[in-house]
């Protein structure tokens, strides 16, 4: 498989970034760590005129301790995330997502910016171009109806990060810089709730920082996987607790992380906040695993991550 050609650019600055993003009238994107987007582009899923490589931008790489927030750069590799020692102690849901992520080899190149603004995925899209005109194109690709669900209208694709669910725990903000200027807005408000355009992005911006509350917590992230390495997540389960309440984060069975709090998370408590999500949570037959069993699974991982990280706060 092989990308269709494009120009290649190289900005010293986000300033020059976006002036070239707007030099080409928007037929570009840009390049963080490239995990998800080289991928994409030889699928033929991508097909920009111009590729704008950020990775020489060093203030995007930093994390940064500011006092009452912590600061990370959204090109600030996987690899360098998880041992670095502000993580460790402050945000264990975050650490344990970021050693769940791919592989270790992949972590030293991918990005935090890209793990959380890689694409929605599903059997049924992420397939070369020749497969999908044999199959007929689905709603993702401007097709009338979803391949995954046959008829209907409405697309099905999971939102993948492992990331952004422990970042949706840890009440994550996150920072944008296009050309209309600096955009700052809670993580949940990034995800428009729809598979085929997930994320409620401005032309042109690049996420140039998530930053997190600095204050401790404890927490954890389970992942439901065939592989042990590599693959992306078909269940990913995210909780934090601080200060007497948590947050739960339930993952890739969706078109975004679905949030839900947790008071004194005893066993009712727990019970009551997986019906929230499993009222939301739409799993289909568009992944390697049985749907239902998907879902299911959803309560059992829950409940594990929640008595592990509160026995461990006894």
């Amino acid at each position: 498989m092989i990308a269709s050609r494009f120009e290649y650019r190289n900005p010293q600055d986000i300033d020059e970034a976006v002036r070239l993003y707007l030099e080409f009238q928007g037929d570009a994107v840009y390049l963080s760590g490239g995990t998800d987007l080289v991928p994409r582009m030889k699928l033929g899923l991508e097909k920009p005129g111009a590729v704008i490589d950020l990775k020489r931008i060093l203030p995007l790489t930093t994390i940064e301790d500011q006092g009452d927030w912590v600061r990370i750069g959204g090109l600030a590799r996987i690899f360098d995330l998880k041992q670095n020692e502000l993580i460790k102690n402050f945000f264990p849901a975050l650490e344990a997502s970021l050693e769940a992520t791919s592989c270790e080899s992949l972590q030293m190149r991918g990005t935090i910016g890209g793990n959380l603004l890689q694409n929605s995925r599903c059997l049924f899209y992420n397939q070369s171009e020749f497969w999908r005109r044999s199959k007929g194109f689905c709603l993702k690709m401007g097709g009338e109806s979803c391949n995954a669900v046959p008829g209907a209208k409405t697309c099905f694709a999971n939102y993948c990060s492992d990331n952004a669910p422990a970042l949706c725990t840890l009440s994550a903000e996150i920072e944008f810089t296009g050309p209309d200027g600096l955009r700052r807005l809670n993580l949940e408000a990034l995800y428009t709730n729809k598979a085929d355009k997930p994320f409620d992005l401005r032309p042109g911006e690049i996420l140039t920082a998530i930053l997190l509350p600095k204050k401790k917590t404890i927490g954890g992230y389970k992942k439901l996987r065939v592989r042990g390495a590599i693959d992306y997540p078909l269940l990913g389960v995210a909780f934090s607790f601080a200060d007497g309440s948590g947050k739960l984060a339930v993952g890739a069975v969706g078109p975004k992380p679905y949030v839900v709090e947790v008071k004194q998370p005893a066993r009712d408590n727990i019970g009551e906040a997986v019906k929230t999500v499993l009222k939301q949570a739409r799993p289909v037959g568009n992944t390697v695993l049985d749907p239902d069993y998907r879902k299911r699974m959803i309560s059992v991982f829950a409940a594990r991550l929640v008595n592990k990280v509160m026995k461990g706060a006894k």
